[in-house]
C-alpha cells in the first residue's frame, strides 16, 4: 500500500534540501545529494543496524502490504527489470528485452548463472511461474495491476522468456520492477528461509521485530559490502529516535517530517529526490455513507489540509486538494481541475445531502507507534467534523490489524477513514491511474465509470500527447467522483549516519540497500 517541491530551505517532501540553510538548532545538516547518501570508496565488512518503528509481519516480496517491508525487496530479491537512481529502468535478472513495433510482443533474455539461495537455478520456467502468480488473484499481490496487460507468458527455452500482452504497453519493463522472483515452487518456506537471488540471503527473522539478513556469496552481481544488516522494530518513534542519536542505529527510517530538522543535524537526510506518494483517505465506496460521491466530497471540503500541512508535516508536504494522485507540480497535472478547499458550511450541506445525519459517528482507523502524522490529521478532522454535529472516534491498531481491515480490495469497512500512504512511480509510469482501475487494487473498491477506463487505456498503452490527454482525464473524473480523499503528496524520510556510503530512494519511497556499505575506514 504503499508515497512538489517547496522552499529550498525545507523538507522537499522526502527530502530536506539543506544544503547551505539552517537545519534544527541552526547548524547545517550535511546532505550531499537529496535523496542519497555520499558516495566515495566503500569497505568490505561490518554489520548496517537498520530501526523502524513499524515491524515486519511476513516475507513474501509479491504480497507486500506494508512500506515497512519495502527495504527488504531489493535485498533477498531480484525482478527481471529495476530502477536506477534516477528512475529509468535497467536490466537485472533480464539482461536486455526486445518487443515488437506495436509494444505488444515481448521477449526478455535471462541472466546465465543465477542460482537460488537453496542452489536451484533461477531458469524462464521460474519467470513465468512468479508472473502468473502475481496475477492470480488468489495471490492479492500489488503488483499485479502494474502487469494486468498480461495476456500469455511462456519460457522459450531456460534463458528466454516470451511475453504477450492483451493490450500494447511500453510501460512493461517499469511494470516488471516490482514482480520479485521467488521460488515459487517452494513459496510456503518463504518466511524461514526466503530463498532468493539477492545480494543478501535470510539468516533469521522473528515476525514483527526484526529480520537479519548476511552476505549471499554467491551473488550474481557485485559482492555485497556488508557481512550482515539487521533491522530491528522499536516500541515507538521515541525509543528509535534515541537510538539513532546514541549511534545505536546506523540508519532510521519513517521518520516523522517534525523530527528530521534535529535528527538530520550532522548526519545525512535520505528521501526521494522526485517524490510520487500521496498522503490520503481512504474509504469504502460500496458502503453508506462514502458509497455517495456527496459525502465523499464532504469529507474533503471537511479536510483542513492547511492544518494538517503545518501540524503534520512541518509545513512541508505539498498540499492536493483535487482528490487525484498526481503531484501538482508534475508537467502530467491537469492544472484546471476545481479545487475542494477547507468549507466546512459546504461540507455540512453535502453530508446532509448524503443522508449523514448530525450525530452520525464515523471511524478513523490509523497505526499504533506509527505514521503519527496520520494521527495528527485525524485529531484535526474529530475537531473540526464537531463543529458540524459528526462525531469521530479515532482508533489506532498495530500494522497487521490496521492493514487487515481494507487489504486486499474487496472488504467493507462502512463508515471508516482509512489513512494511508500510496507509494506511485512519477508519471509517465502508469500505476497511479491504473492502481484506481476496475482492474487495478485500490482497496476503496470503487467501480470506476467507462470514461476513466478509456483514459487510464490511454495513459497504458499511449504515449506523448495521447499519454498526456490521458492522464488529463483521468484525473478530472477522480477529481468529479473522489473515490479516495487526496490531502498532499510527500515521501517517507529516512536518516543515516555520516559514514554510510550507497543509499538512494526511490520516487515512491524504496530504500535501496543493496549496493551500500560504511565508507572505508569507517566504524562497523
Amino acid at each position: 500500500m504503499r508515497f512538489p517541491l517547496v522552499s529550498v530551505c525545507g523538507l522537499m517532501v522526502g527530502a530536506l534540501a539543506l544544503t547551505g540553510c539552517g537545519a534544527g538548532n541552526g547548524s547545517a545538516a550535511t546532505v550531499h545529494k537529496v535523496g542519497a547518501t555520499a558516495g566515495g570508496p566503500m569497505r568490505t565488512g561490518g554489520t548496517l543496524h537498520f530501526g523502524q518503528s513499524q515491524g515486519i509481519t511476513q516475507l513474501d516480496p509479491n504480497t507486500i502490504a506494508s512500506s515497512s517491508q519495502t527495504q527488504l525487496q531489493t535485498l533477498l530479491w531480484d525482478g527481471l527489470t529495476t530502477y536506477a537512481p534516477d528512475m529509468s529502468v535497467r536490466p537485472d535478472l533480464a539482461t536486455s528485452w526486445t518487443h515488437s513495433g506495436d509494444y505488444r510482443h515481448w521477449s526478455f533474455r535471462l541472466r546465465p548463472g543465477v542460482r537460488f539461495d537453496n542452489g536451484k537455478p533461477f531458469t524462464a520456467t521460474d519467470a513465468v511461474k512468479n508472473i502468473k502468480r502475481v496475477l492470480d488473484p488468489k495471490t492479492a499481490a500489488q503488483a499485479a495491476v502494474k502487469i494486468s496487460m498480461i495476456d500469455t507468458v511462456r519460457a522459450v527455452d531456460a534463458a528466454t522468456l516470451a511475453i504477450d500482452l492483451k493490450t500494447p504497453n511500453p510501460q512493461l519493463p517499469n511494470g516488471l520492477v516490482d514482480v520479485k522472483m521467488t521460488d515459487v515452487d517452494h513459496i510456503a518456506d518463504i518466511n524461514r528461509t526466503a530463498n532468493g537471488t539477492g545480494p543478501y540471503k535470510l539468516a533469521r527473522f522473528v515476525p514483527n521485530q526484526s529480520v537479519t539478513v548476511v552476505r549471499n556469496d554467491r551473488y550474481w552481481g557485485p559482492r555485497p559490502k556488508f557481512d550482515r544488516i539487521e533491522i530491528q522494530r522499536y516500541a515507538d518513534a521515541t525509543a528509535a529516535q534515541s537510538a539513532f542519536l546514541s549511534g545505536e542505529l546506523d540508519v532510521l527510517t519513517e521518520l516523522a517530517p517534525d523530527t528530521a530538522s534535529y535528527l538530520a543535524v550532522g548526519k545525512t537526510l535520505l528521501g526521494a529526490p522526485q517524490p510520487a506518494g500521496v498522503a490520503v483517505w481512504e474509504l469504502d465506496t460500496k458502503s453508506k455513507p462514502f458509497d455517495n460521491p456527496k459525502a465523499r466530497l464532504a469529507l474533503s471540503y471537511a479536510a483542513d489540509r492547511a492544518a494538517m500541512n503545518q501540524a503534520a508535516y512541518a509545513g512541508k508536504a505539498v498540499l492536493n486538494d483535487t482528490d487525484q494522485p498526481v503531484n501538482p507540480q508534475s508537467r502530467y497535472y491537469a492544472s484546471d481541475l476545481p479545487h475542494h478547499a477547507f468549507d466546512l458550511a459546504k461540507a455540512r450541506k453535502l453530508f446532509a445531502e448524503a443522508g449523514v445525519k448530525p450525530g452520525t459517528t464515523l471511524t478513523f482507523w490509523t497505526t499504533a507507534g506509527a505514521n503519527l502524522e496520520w494521527t495528527t490529521m485525524g485529531q484535526i478532522l474529530q475537531g473540526d467534523l464537531k463543529k458540524i454535529g459528526i462525531n469521530l472516534q479515532i482508533r489506532s491498531n498495530e500494522v497487521a490489524t490496521w492493514a487487515a481491515k481494507a487489504y486486499p480490495k474487496g472488504k467493507r469497512y462502512p463508515g471508516l477513514i482509512y489513512p494511508n500512504f500510496l507509494s506511485f512511480p512519477p508519471p509517465p509510469a502508469d500505476y497511479s491511474i491504473s492502481w484506481y482501475s476496475n482492474e487495478g487494487t485500490c482497496e476503496c473498491n470503487w467501480t470506476a465509470p467507462d470514461s476513466y477506463e478509456q483514459a487510464a487505456a490511454a495513459v497504458s498503452r499511449g504515449s506523448g500527447q495521447d499519454r498526456a490527454r490521458g492522464f488529463t482525464n483521468a484525473q478530472r473524473v477522480l477529481n468529479a467522483n473522489a473515490p479516495i480523499i487526496t490531502l498532499a503528496n510527500t515521501s517517507p524520510l529516512s536518516v543515516a549516519q555520516t559514514n554510510v556510503r550507497g543509499v538512494w530512494v526511490q520516487s515512491e519511497g524504496t530504500l535501496h540497500l543493496e549496493h551500500a556499505g560504511f565508507a572505508a575506514g569507517g566504524r562497523s
